[in-house]
Order: structure tokens, then sequence, then C-alpha cells
């Protein structure tokens, strides 16, 4: 099954609507199926986590592409196994008709080759370290990296040597791994937080605002929090697609809004 799903090109570069992510972290079919309804108009992907994904299988994405056909399905299943598993897992998801599929960098290389070559039409994207991460929390797991973006670039080179398709950081670490990756690497953000939008009980300690992650060369944002405790989530989409527009139209935006 081919996926529904917009891709940068050169010659065709995202508008603002496409690059918004908008996180489907809700329990259950109704209250996914709502917000596809609500929001499908305005933004380019639905992200389809553990959560959802648990909850209810594989339906989950069949039925949000049936109440949005105009938007790319992403399985943000963060695989983690051997290679062989993983390779399973990335065919039955591009059967499923996902345009991007995560994995986790720290599976090693030969898993995330086992990953991009099982993919299908999907495309891979390698997490590289979790927004929920703090320098504090990292010298816990890994003292030998002073910092999360020294060991983001590290497992980004690994990821794109390994034939990943994309990379997932944080707004931190974008311009640094635009610089590793190069220009055709596509850049996923999650922990984006527009200044107009507050967020109680925040876990995203690595976070920034959406015109510095497109400044510094993202692809796509994904922002959930901010449009969904909003009181008129489609006119918080309409204020992100502004913001992103003059990111896009300023001198170091990289693209041209539409």
């Amino acid at each position: 099954m081919t996926p529904l799903a917009p891709e940068p090109t050169p010659a065709a570069p995202l508008s603002p609507r496409e690059r918004i992510v908008f996180p489907l972290d809700v329990p259950d079919l109704d209250g996914a199926l709502s917000l596809a309804s609500l929001l499908g108009p305005e933004v380019g992907w639905f992200k389809i986590g553990l959560e959802l994904f648990t909850a209810l299988g594989p339906d989950a994405a069949a039925r949000v592409r049936e109440r949005a056909p105009e938007c790319g399905i992403f399985l943000d299943l963060k695989l983690h196994d051997i290679p062989a598993t993983v390779a399973g897992a990335m065919r039955q998801a591009s059967r499923l008709g996902a345009g991007l599929v995560t994995v986790h960098a720290q599976g090693g290389s030969e898993m995330l080759r086992a990953a991009a070559g099982s993919a299908g039409d999907a495309k891979v994207l390698a997490v590289t370290v979790l927004t929920s991460l703090s320098p504090a929390a990292m010298s816990e797991l890994a003292p030998w990296f002073r910092e999360p973006g020294e060991l983001a670039v590290k497992l980004a080179r690994r990821a794109v040597d390994a034939g990943c398709h994309g990379l997932v950081c944080s707004p931190l670490e974008v311009a640094r791994l635009r610089a590793t990756a190069g220009p055709e690497t596509l850049l996923v953000v999650p922990g984006v937080r527009p200044a107009w939008a507050s967020v109680d009980g925040d876990d995203q300690v690595r976070t920034g605002t959406p015109a510095r992650a497109i400044a510094d060369g993202a692809d796509l944002l994904v922002v959930g929090r901010p449009i969904r405790e909003s009181p008129d989530p489609p006119a918080a989409c309409g204020r992100l697609r502004e913001e992103i527009a003059g990111a896009l139209a300023g001198p170091s935006g990289g693209g041209t809004p539409s």
C-alpha cells in the first residue's frame, strides 16, 4: 500500500501545513477520529504513538487514514529490538500505509540497516535523544557524553550511514544535526513550544519555538499539547502555520511558504 504522505523535495518545498505533525495521544478510537476530523484540514501528518497503537492495534492507522485521507500517517513506535524483529515490524508498518516509522538510533548499525532495508514505501526515522532527557538524566545514562547534543550527533551519523531516511531530535539539536546529516535527511522535531502557548506539567525539557526550529533546518514539527489544549485547536494550527511561514520567508528559513 502506498502511503499517503507529503514528501519534501527541492522542486516542491513543504507548505507550512504539511510541516505540522499532530500526535493522536489519546487512548480510544472515538477521541482519535474526532481529532482527525477536526484537524485533518489543518495539519500534514497524524502521529500514532504507543498508547493508541497498543489500544487499537493496526486498525488505528487505517481508521485515521479513512477519516483524514489528505494527511500522512506517522507510526511513532520507536522500534528497538534485534535486527530480524525490527525488520519484520517495519515490513508490517509499511503494509499499513505508514509514511513515517520511528526506530531508536541506539539500537545499533545492524538494526538500523535492517529497518531501512525492510521499510518498503515508508521512511525510517531514527530517534536520537528523547526530548524528555535533561543533561542531568544524560549524565546518569551516558556520563561519557558532556551533553545530549553530543550524543545526538554521534547517533545521527550512525543512522544516516545505515540508510535511515530521517532523524528525530529536540529543537536544541536541529542546527547541529542538519550540518551533520546534510540537506536530504528529513529532520522531525518534537518538543516544539510556541511562545503563545503554555503547557501545564510539561515533561519535555529540551524545547524550542517553531520559528527557531524551522530557521535551524527542521522539516516537520511535532506539536501536540499546544494545539490540543487550546480552546480553539484549528485556530492554534493557524497561528502555528503563520509562525512557520514567517520563518520560511526569513533569510535562513530554507524554503518558500505556500
